[in-house]
């Protein structure tokens, strides 16, 4: 999936941003970038499945190195 930074100015001035096709801390660090970049904080946020399919990798990984190791 390509990776996409998908960010809405809505009437009122403020401003929505999802991220997609990043996953784990990588969509963090371009939400980071637009805050940098609007000179704005986030208020509010969720992550979406795509980091918590991260987690779910490395777990999976370290009981795969424990089978084998």
């Amino acid at each position: 999936m390509q990776k996409q930074l998908i960010v809405n100015l809505r009437p009122d001035g403020s401003v929505a941003a999802e991220t997609l096709g990043m996953t784990g801390d990588e969509c963090l660090a371009y939400i980071s970038a637009l805050e940098d970049l609007l000179d704005a904080t986030t208020t509010s946020s969720s992550y979406t499945a795509d980091y918590a399919g991260v987690a779910a990798t490395a777990a999976n990984d370290l009981r795969d190195e424990d089978r084998t190791g």
